[in-house]
C-alpha cells in the first residue's frame, strides 16, 4: 500500500517518476534473464512481419512476437539466429505511417531479405540484446 502511495504522489509531483522506475525495473529484469514486453512494428516480406503494431517479448536468449500484451496469445518465436541488424536510425518521412514519429528503426536482414523493426528508442536495446550471440561475431553489429 505504501509503495502504491509513493507511486501516486511521485507521479503527481514528478511527471516521469513512474516511467523512470518502470525503465529501471525492465533493465533489471532483462539483465537477470527475464522478458521485457514492448510495442513494436515488424514490416517487410517475412512470415513474422505484419503491417500493424505488435508486442515483442525480448530476453537475452529469445525474441517472441504477439498481437496483444498477453504474451502467450498467438505468440511466435522470431529466428534470432538468422536476423542481422544492418543499421539503426531515426524514423524518416518515407517510412510507413504505422511507425510512430519518435520510434527508432532497425534495418534488418534475414538471409537475403530485408525488413525493419521499429520501436521506442529505450526498447531498441532489448531488441538488439535479444539478437546477440556468444563469441566474437555478434549478429547485432550496429546495436545501440
Amino acid at each position: 500500500m505504501i509503495a502504491f502511495l509513493i507511486d501516486v504522489v511521485g507521479g503527481l509531483l514528478v511527471p516521469d517518476f513512474g516511467g523512470r522506475r518502470r525503465a529501471k525495473a525492465q533493465a533489471r529484469a532483462f539483465a537477470e534473464g527475464g522478458e521485457v514486453l514492448f510495442e513494436a512494428c515488424i514490416l517487410g516480406d517475412r512470415p513474422y512481419c505484419s503491417p500493424v503494431v505488435v508486442f515483442l517479448a525480448a530476453s537475452r536468449t529469445a525474441l517472441h512476437v504477439s498481437p496483444t500484451e498477453v504474451k502467450t496469445l498467438a505468440r511466435r518465436a522470431l529466428p534470432t539466429e538468422h536476423i542481422e541488424i544492418r543499421q539503426i536510425r531515426r524514423r524518416t518521412r518515407s517510412d510507413s505511417r504505422i511507425i510512430r514519429p519518435y520510434w527508432n528503426i532497425a534495418e534488418c536482414h534475414d538471409g537475403s531479405v530485408g525488413f525493419v523493426v521499429a520501436c521506442a528508442p529505450e526498447h531498441m536495446r532489448y531488441f538488439t540484446g535479444s539478437l546477440r550471440t556468444e563469441g566474437p561475431g555478434l549478429n547485432a553489429g550496429a546495436a545501440g
